[in-house]
């Protein structure tokens, strides 16, 4: 399984996944983490 990101500060980020079904769910399970990990910070530093 391939997994390429490419974003900017600027720009929206772009994941391009390929390879079989089940790399490609572990590959959105691991974006899904990313994100929620990132949100979750994102708030923790605003109630600061």
């Amino acid at each position: 399984m391939d997994l390429g990101i490419i974003g900017g500060a600027d720009g929206p980020t772009v994941i391009f996944v390929s390879g079989n079904p089940a790399g490609l769910i572990l590959a959105l399970l691991l974006v899904l983490a990313v994100t929620a990990a990132g949100l979750w910070l994102f708030r923790r530093r605003r109630k600061k």
